[in-house]
Parts: structure tokens; C-alpha cells; sequence
């Protein structure tokens, strides 16, 4: 071997220490770069020359730059960092949201409830002082406001938890697009099998800490090499890439899918095109996340009017909504026993007008046509009739066809009437475009004429509208209240309520106990018409006095037109009319001589004539002066446990109960999500220090490193300057 051939070995390990001491200084360089994963220059042998007595070495070269990381860890890195990014999250707007529910007793709606209570008490106290009712509108007006105030709070972080998802899925995108356009440049990098591209890799690993952080993204490797530094394992170099939301591509190598944003009632959702074109909702799956997080707090669900159904604000609105119900049912149900001297309660519910030139249009051209709320069927229309004792007497069926009109399905019915009852002065008409069963007479021919003005009968009810005819006119008081209950705007309970007829001086003339009963079959306890009809049934001796003229039935008419239940005056006395022991809160639900106008927190508000002539307010029952039996009542009814329903349950609390539970249940969570965001911030530093212990850089490893390259650069340089002196000593002979 030539003298020459040690000059090259020394000169290979002049280069390799070069590029050791080249890629510490790197490492030394970024040691404050958090995205920078430090590497390794891998020393290894040159080919030996082979000779006798034994291979002879030709050197050293740097064969591979590594970086030293482990995917794995990476990964419990990432997930602990997108872990606490999401409760990080949630705490933000958990501590926002319980700033405007304090749980205490002297701020808030807790105050301005105690407030509203006590204004009803000095009422009591002085039930014909004007001021004091000016009082007590101001603060329903206050307590009203709140109640606005928390929603419009809740609705603008849901507007602003929309916004953040609308930004941070622009950001995704960019991140997947980028991810994308790495991986082939880092394909084309290492398609040699040899070169890394490392510093492609760091800024991958930097987008896909961010992806995370951002989107609960799963990520798949595969193709996994380990490799061994100086005795540091290493596990990186994958050769397949993908990354996927809900179960669905977002990144496969250099293709990637954009996420899409579903409008869903104002609220943003995040879907993913699938590979028919069609876009699959994967909002559900996302949960350790940012948006994770925002979702969690917004909700996935939205009714109608794009508030949402679930998430802590869906909840608290559906806890907000579940006590201003109970307050707005409760109030009215006791105040409509302030008598008047009649009563015309709101809509309730809007039914579909059948104008007359509509009745000769078939019913299933009317409902192609969107005028019936829900499409007829060819049944059997069920009635009972009831005797003038309010006794059910027999059950006429009459078959409906969806190809008829309206005058030939009233024809039908009163056909029917007319030859099975005898001597009936009831029929079917149409009234201010409704079907109604009212009082009249018929012909010779069977021809029906409703009596003038039309008044109602108490002597039909609908059992069972097998045909959907009531159904599609959304004729709701002809329906069972245990399918229609929900669609009241507050519903209804089992139980009873007294009709009560005073005189001027407030004394009772009549008082008629009617029953409400959502489970029965009977129609005359569990329909609002066979409520309606217990109220108009005559021979009925209310006073047990065997006079059957100074009856409820003889005082009032109770009617409903175009879904108001109104009571009408029937003779020139100068009586009054009321309810009292409401259990079933009629009086809450069908909006009687209400003090609450409104059905849930946003619209709640103390009733219009009130706001603008406090003085209209009662405290009496009895129409006398000096009565306070409505306020003493509404006051007793802070103490009172009744009945709040959310979400397909019933709590039955006490109004202070339920907003404390509201509150506690608030105050539990926010503490419930710091706490496990604290525990998630010290996994997130263990698992962080691991994975900087590794991919870190170390300022005292690499300073040991570039001494240990320098003196190896030194001594090849020495090797270098010895073998030249021997080659001028050999040249000089």
C-alpha cells in the first residue's frame, strides 16, 4: 500500500469531523427554535482494501445526517398539546360565560328574582296602591331584561365561538395544503434512498403539532425505519403519509382533501367531501381540539332558529328557557284568577283558513298546493257524541277521502249525524274558515244551517282522526293533548282547575270544576275542545241548588276561533269570570288573563297594557276591593315546588331551586374543566420534556460533541501534516 493512501484516509476523516462539527454548529444555531429537531452526523466505515495478512481500512465517511426523534413520541407529544388546547379552550369560555351567572345570592337573576317577589309582597300589603304597582311592573321589566340579557350574551359567544371555527377551518386548509406540497417535496428530496430531507421534515412535524392543536386529526405512518446513532434509537422515515378527519381522507401523500363549511341555520359545521362528491358531516367526531373545544361549548345541534340544542350554551339556554316557562306558567296560571268580566286569550296556536272558494278544492290539491300542514289520509274520521249531560251517548265513524272537498266532507259528517242522532241540533260547519261542531238545525233533506252568530255545541268531540283532517288544518284543540302538548307554547299537566263566575260585589254565583286528563282515551278530559266543552256543558247544577239556570254554562260561552280560547258573556248581568286551583295550569298554558306575555327567555315580558298602565294590575281574585288573593298566591309561589321541563325531563324545584341547580351546575363544570385542564397541563410538560430530551437540542451535549469533532479534526490534520513530512523526507533521499 502506497504511503500516499494514508494521506487519504486522514483526509475522509478530516471531511466527516468537518461535517460533524458543521451540523453541531446547526444543532448549536437552532437550540432555541422549538420546531427544530436536532440531528446526528452518522460516521461509518469506508470499504476495506482486501490483503494479507488482513483487510486493510481506506477511511470514514458520513453516511446518513439523522434526526434524532421518535415518532411515536412525537405523537403523545402532539396529543397531550391538542389535549390541552381544548381544554384550554372550553376554560376561556366557561370563566366568560360564568361571569353573567354569579352563584350568589346578591347579584344577577337570583337578585332580580328576589326583587320581582318581594314587589308582589308590598303589593300584597297594599293591593290598590298605585305606586306600588308602577313598582312591580319596573321590576318584572328588570327581571324580563335579565333574562334578554343572558341570551343575547350566550347568543353573541355563539356568534363568536362561529367565527373562530370559520377562521381556524381557513387555517386547517392552508395546513393541509401545505402538508400536501411537503411530501412531495420531500418524496423527490429522498428518492435517492439515501439523502433526508430533515429540515422538510421539521417544518412538516411544526404543521402537524398545528393540525392537531387545531382539528382532532389522525395521522398514519407506515413504513417506519429504526435506526441506531452513536447508540441513540431513532424511528422516523416514513414512506407512506395520511392524515384523516372522521374517518374520511384529508391527506394522502401529495393529494389532499379541503374541508368543507355546512351552514347549518347560521351555525358553522365541518364536513369532508367523500368520494362521491357528496360531503359527509363530521362534526361530531372532532373533540380533543381547539375546535374541539368551541364545539363542545357551542353545540352540534340547532333547532329551527339556529339556537343550539346541546353543548354548555345549548344547555344553559335550555335551563334559561326551562325557568322562564316554568316563572311565565306558574305567574299566569295563578293570575287568570283575577276575574274579568270576559276573557280573550292570545293565539295559541294558528290554524290553516279555509277561504270559500277553497272549500270545492279537493284536500290533497290544497295540501300539494302547501296549504295543509300535513298531508290528509283516507281513514276513518271518530266522534263521540255526548247527550246534554255531557254523557258520551254513541260513536259515529265517518270515512274521509283525501279526493273530497270541504263541503262534501261537511255533507258526510252531517249526513251521518243526521240519521243515526235523533232530533240533533248540532253540526258540522265551517266558521271564520275552521271546522267547527256548532248548534243549528236541519232541514227536511238533511241540509245543516249553523245557528247565527255560529255557537259552539258541547255535543261532539272528536275521538280519533284517523284521516289527519284536524291534523292538516292544524285544528290542534280537536287533538290529544298528549300529542300536541309540545307544540302548545307551554304545556299542559294532568289535573283540574275550577271556571269561577262572580257578581259585582265579588261574590260567587257559579263554579264549575273541569278535569284535565292528557292519558285518556276519553276526549272530553284529554282534548282542548272536550275542556272547552266541560265548560259549556248544560244541566250541570254547579251551585247544588236544582236550579239549572245560574250555572257556569248560563253565565259564559267558552269558544275557540283561529286558536284563541275566548269566554263570552251570556247574559246583561254585571258578572265576572275567572279560574282558580289550577293544577293542571290552564290558565299558564292557553295565555288566560295572562301577567307574562311569552314562552321562553328571549321573548318573555311583562304584558303590553301592563308596561303602559301599571294601574291595570290586580292583586284581588274576587272583583273587591281590597282582595289580594292573587298576589298573596304569586308570592307563595317563590316557595312552591313546580314543575320545570328541559330537554324531555322533568325537575320539579322550587324557581330559586332550579336556578341555583343552573348555577352549581355552571360553577361544577368551569371547576370541573380547570381541573382536568391543570392535570392536562402537567402530562403535556412531562411528555414535553421527554420529547425535547430527545429532539431537543442540549447547548452542554453539543459543546461536548463539538470538542470531540474539533480534537478528531485536529488529529486528522495531524495525521496529514505527519505523512507530508514523510513524503518530503522520502523525496529528499
Amino acid at each position: 500500500m502506497a504511503i500516499s493512501a494514508g494521506f487519504d484516509i486522514a483526509l475522509t476523516g478530516l471531511k466527516s469531523h468537518q461535517k460533524a462539527i458543521d451540523v453541531t454548529g446547526n444543532n448549536i444555531s437552532n437550540a432555541s427554535n422549538p420546531d427544530y429537531v436536532r440531528e446526528r452526523a452518522v460516521f461509518s466505515t469506508l470499504p476495506p482494501i482486501n490483503a494479507i495478512p488482513g483487510d486493510i481500512g481506506t477511511g470514514v465517511e458520513i453516511s446518513s445526517i439523522n434526526r434524532l426523534t421518535d415518532t411515536f413520541l412525537f405523537n403523545r407529544y402532539t396529543s397531550a398539546n391538542a389535549n390541552l388546547q381544548n381544554l384550554k379552550t372550553q376554560e376561556e369560555y366557561l370563566n366568560e360565560i360564568a361571569t353573567y351567572f354569579p352563584d350568589i345570592q346578591n347579584q344577577g337573576l337570583f337578585k332580580d328574582l328576589q326583587d320581582f317577589f318581594n314587589a308582589w309582597q308590598t303589593l300584597a300589603s297594599n293591593p290598590n296602591d298605585g305606586s306600588v304597582k308602577v313598582d312591580l311592573a319596573y321590576k318584572t321589566q328588570k327581571l324580563t331584561d335579565t333574562f334578554h340579557m343572558l341570551r343575547e350574551k350566550l347568543s353573541k359567544i355563539q356568534t363568536s365561538i362561529n367565527g373562530e371555527i370559520d377562521a381556524h377551518i381557513n387555517e386547517v386548509n392552508t395546513i393541509v395544503k401545505n402538508i400536501a406540497e411537503l411530501n412531495k417535496q420531500i418524496t423527490l428530496h429522498e428518492a435517492n434512498g439515501k439523502s433526508h430531507a430533515n429540515e422538510l421534515r421539521d417544518k412538516r412535524d411544526a404543521l402537524e403539532k398545528r393540525l392537531k392543536a387545531l382539528i382532532d386529526v389522525k395521522i398514519y405512518k407506515t413504513g417506519i425505519t429504526s435506526q441506531d446513532s452513536q447508540g441513540t434509537e431513532t424511528v422516523d422515515y416514513s414512506k407512506s403519509y395520511n392524515i384523516t378527519l372522521g374517518g374520511y381522507p384529508l391527506v394522502e401523500g401529495d393529494e389532499y382533501n379541503q374541508i368543507q363549511k355546512i351552514d347549518d341555520k347560521g351555525n358553522i359545521n365541518i364536513g369532508i367531501q367523500k368520494q362521491d362528491h357528496s360531503i359527509a358531516n363530521v362534526t361530531s367526531s372532532i373533540q380533543d381540539s381547539i375546535i374541539g373545544g368551541l364545539l363542545k361549548i357551542r353545540g352540534t345541534e340547532f333547532d329551527e332558529t339556529g339556537t343550539p340544542k346541546n353543548g354548555d350554551i345549548g344547555n344553559l339556554i335550555s335551563s334559561l328557557n326551562a325557568l322562564a316557562k316554568g316563572i311565565i306558567r306558574s305567574v299566569n296560571s295563578i293570575y287568570s284568577y283575577s276575574a274579568k268580566q270576559q276573557i280573550s286569550a292570545p293565539q295559541t296556536f294558528k290554524t290553516v283558513s279555509i277561504s270559500n272558494d277553497m272549500e270545492n278544492i279537493p284536500l290533497i290539491t290544497l295540501y300539494n298546493q302547501g296549504i295543509l300542514q300535513t298531508q290528509p289520509r283516507k281513514g276513518i274520521l271518530s266522534l263521540n257524541i255526548l247527550d246534554n249531560d255531557g254523557n258520551n251517548k254513541t260513536t259515529l265513524n265517518i270515512s274521509i277521502n283525501p279526493n273530497e272537498n270541504i263541503k262534501e266532507i261537511l255533507k258526510n259528517i252531517n249526513d251521518k249525524i243526521y240519521n243515526n242522532i235523533d232530533n240533533a241540533n248540532y253540526g258540522a260547519a265551517t266558521v271564520n274558515g275552521e271546522i267547527k261542531f256548532v248548534k243549528g238545525s236541519y232541514d227536511s233533506s238533511g241540509n245543516f244551517t249553523p245557528d247565527n252568530p255560529p255557537t259552539s255545541s258541547p255535543n261532539v268531540l272528536v275521538k280519533d282522526d284517523g284521516s289527519l283532517l284536524f291534523d292538516s288544518l292544524n285544528e290542534l284543540e280537536y287533538l290529544p293533548l298528549n300529542q300536541i302538548n309540545k307544540q302548545l307554547p307551554l304545556p299542559l299537566d294532568n289535573g283540574s282547575f275550577d271556571v269561577v263566575v262572580y257578581d259585582n260585589n265579588g261574590n260567587i254565583l257559579a263554579k264549575r270544576k273541569i278535569t284535565v286528563n292528557l292519558a285518556s282515551n276519553d276526549p272530553k278530559y284529554s282534548t282542548i275542545q272536550g275542556i272547552v266543552n266541560q265548560i259549556n256543558t248544560p244541566n250541570i247544577d254547579d251551585n247544588q241548588d236544582n236550579d239549572n239556570s245560574d250555572d257556569v254554562d248560563d253565565y259564559y260561552q267558552a269558544n275557540i276561533i283561529n286558536g284563541h280560547i275566548i269566554l263570552n258573556k251570556k247574559t246583561d248581568q254585571n258578572t265576572y269570570v275567572g279560574l282558580d286551583k289550577d293544577g293542571a295550569n290552564f290558565g299558564g298554558a292557553f295565555s288566560i288573563n295572562t301577567f307574562f306575555e311569552g314562552d321562553n327567555s328571549l321573548n318573555i315580558n311583562l304584558r303590553k297594557d301592563f308596561i303602559q298602565n301599571p294601574g291595570l294590575i290586580s292583586a284581588h281574585k274576587a272583583p273587591n276591593d281590597g282582595n289580594n288573593e292573587v298576589a298573596n298566591a304569586i308570592l307563595q309561589l317563590q316557595s312552591q315546588k313546580i314543575n320545570f321541563y328541559k330537554n324531555g325531563i322533568t325537575y320539579n324545584n322550587t324557581i330559586f331551586e332550579f336556578y341555583r341547580m343552573t348555577t352549581s351546575s355552571l360553577a361544577n363544570e368551569t371547576q370541573n374543566v380547570s381541573a382536568k385542564k391543570d392535570a392536562a397541563q402537567t402530562l403535556y410538560k412531562s411528555v414535553s420534556n421527554q420529547y425535547y430530551s430527545l429532539s431537543g437540542v442540549n447547548i452542554d451535549e453539543e459543546l461536548i460533541n463539538l470538542e470531540k469533532y474539533q480534537r478528531g479534526y485536529q488529529a486528522n490534520a495531524k495525521v496529514i501534516t505527519t505523512i507530508n513530512k514523510m513524503l518530503d523526507a522520502l523525496f529528499s533521499i
